[in-house]
């Protein structure tokens, strides 16, 4: 069966899949007052009855969107309703995990009517309480109108939680400061401690938080890096994900990351993360920046990347190692001839996906790294462009034999 004819029929069970799917049904509490929804969520002992209470309530909440449309300013959200929030409160405590997670996200959208509400929550007997109370504070630092909340007030509350006794409490504080930001700066220590938690989950939760309480680095940065021996992978892989988040101010983890590109045999994700977090330290927008914050460390991190394409065995793990240094056209990154061990594994991908594209058509990002770094081989790169041009089954591709005639003017022009 030929490729498009596979797309054909996938279209088609598709949207054979949506015609069968039924319309979600209406909240048949959804016409009743706040009053009405509190009574049924409080007094009520079936559960799905109580499910829909709080779905209600929680719709009758200023609703909020985490993402601004282009041009937009911060909105201006509707104060939420004192008894509204009493309700919601009321449900944190709730038997049903459904209604608790319900009456926490509208919480979340309750700004500063819900904080005191939350804080005292914070202080419960009850752990969900306080974990779902936590996880409601951190919502509220996801909002655009977060600036203009007071969430300072939480973090005592916040930081008194990293220590419970009871973990998933410890997770939802550290996730919550992670969402409130720059803000948390006054529970780092705190955070850096708990990045040796023995509860995996919570440790996973203190990465994300570290980086996000100290974006300068400074101190976050070696906290990071020292993550990235950890014997447990998942966790060596999220504290990449942050050290990538910030860009050139941890160019001070560069050493330990090109480390891991090798050295990390358990894990395939941590060794990507190590990839993409380097790429990101070394390139910048060039729209916004003026000055290359990373002259002085590049052409080590893409030599590191470019070998460690040649030290791979999997070849899914080659082609991820390759893939790190396909940036986007309006970033800059310079590439010299360091890129070269690179290029071999990039030639022979060339051949491969021009006569069976694979998933997506990668083949764009593909050429235009050689357009990239093909001027500084061009006897290497040209004859295999030029083969691909005259050979018959490609030819039958326009699109395929387009895009190697581009590719071929642009390193002619070189």
């Amino acid at each position: 069966m030929s490729r498009t004819m596979t797309l054909c029929n996938l279209a088609l069970i598709c949207l054979a899949g949506s015609a069968l799917a039924k319309p979600e049904e209406r909240n048949p509490l959804a016409d009743k007052s706040v009053p009405e929804l509190a009574s049924i969520l409080s007094q009520s002992k079936d559960e799905a009855l109580r499910l829909n209470a709080s779905k209600a309530l929680r719709a009758k909440m200023p609703q909020k969107s985490v993402r601004l449309r282009r041009g937009q300013k911060t909105p201006a959200y509707p104060k939420a309703d004192a008894d509204l929030v009493k309700a919601l409160l009321r449900g944190l405590h709730d038997t049903s995990s459904g209604v608790r997670y319900e009456c926490r996200k509208g919480l979340g959208c309750g700004g500063e009517t819900a904080l005191s509400g939350l804080l005292a929550e914070m202080a419960s007997k009850e752990a969900d309480a306080r974990s779902y109370a936590a996880d409601a504070l951190g919502d509220m630092g996801t909002y655009p109108d977060a600036a203009g909340l007071p969430l300072d007030k939480a973090l005592p509350a916040l930081q008194k939680a990293l220590s419970d006794k009871d973990y998933r409490v410890r997770v939802s504080a550290a996730m919550a400061l992670s969402k409130i930001g720059a803000r948390s700066a006054p529970a780092l220590p705190q955070l850096i401690r708990l990045l040796d938690d023995e509860k995996w989950a919570v440790a996973d939760a203190a990465v994300r938080a570290v980086g996000q309480a100290d974006p300068s680095g400074v101190k976050s940065v070696p906290a990071l890096v020292r993550v990235l021996d950890n014997k447990k992978h998942d966790l060596r892989e999220f504290a990449c994900n942050e050290l990538k988040a910030m860009g050139a101010k941890a160019k001070a983890a560069i050493p330990a990351l090109i480390k891991l590109l090798d050295a990390d045999r358990e894990s395939w994700y941590a060794g990507k993360g190590a990839a993409d977090a380097l790429m990101a330290m070394v390139s910048y927008d060039k729209r916004k920046i003026k000055d290359d914050p990373a002259a002085d460390v590049r052409a080590g991190v893409i030599s590191a990347i470019a070998q460690s394409v040649n030290n791979q065995a999997a070849p899914f793990v080659k082609l991820d190692r390759l893939q790190a240094l396909f940036i986007p056209g309006n970033v800059a990154c310079p590439m010299g001839e360091e890129v070269l061990p690179a290029l071999p594994h990039a030639l022979e991908l060339l051949e491969k996906w021009m006569k069976k594209p694979p998933w997506g058509d990668p083949r764009g990002k593909l050429a235009a790294f050689l357009a990239r770094v093909g001027g500084h081989a061009p006897e290497q790169v040209v004859p295999v462009v030029t083969r691909l041009l005259d050979d018959p089954e490609i030819k039958k591709d326009e699109k395929g034999t387009k895009l190697l005639q581009d590719l071929l003017k642009k390193l002619e022009a070189k």
